[in-house]
């Protein structure tokens, strides 16, 4: 079972009310993954948002339209939050996941979650805040590494 303790550990959800944990913690489910599955797929419809509590998550993007040539992103590790295309309309991954070591995530329905936003404006306005600085973080990222490979030829 998910706690409000629990979910007050991680920055992400750190400074919410306790009401508002309580609300997010009964969202939540642990999953475990095995090294080398793959938690969700680029162009899949995204259905659930993650919280990485233990291992590494590759983040990777197809370069081809068979999916077949992948090129990886990012690597994320504890405390990350990863599969904002589940709040985020159209609502369609726009990369991959896959587990680079065995795997615990707290996985939250982006439809509960955005449900629960359309009764909690102020929750909504937070969480939506750092989601926002997540994508930021990660546009960041794919831009250094656009840039290295221009530098690099």
């Amino acid at each position: 079972m998910v706690t409000s303790d629990l979910l007050a550990r991680w920055s992400f959800f750190a400074g919410l009310e306790e009401q508002a944990l309580g609300a997010l913690a009964t969202l939540a489910d642990q999953r475990h993954f095995a090294e080398g599955e793959t938690i969700f797929r680029q162009g899949e419809p995204a259905a659930t948002l993650y919280l990485l509590l233990d291992g590494w998550v590759d983040v990777t993007v197809d370069c081809d339209a068979q999916g077949v040539r992948r090129e990886l992103l990012m690597t994320l590790t504890q405390g990350e939050v990863f599969g904002w295309s589940a709040v985020v309309e159209p609502y369609i991954y726009t990369a991959s996941a896959h587990c680079a070591t065995p795997v615990t995530v707290l996985a939250f329905s982006g439809a509960a979650l955005l449900a629960l936003f359309a009764t909690d404006a102020r929750l909504c306005y937070t969480l939506m805040n750092r989601i926002c600085r997540v994508i930021a973080g990660r546009l960041e990222t794919a831009r250094a590494q656009l840039i290295s490979s221009f530098i690099a030829r």
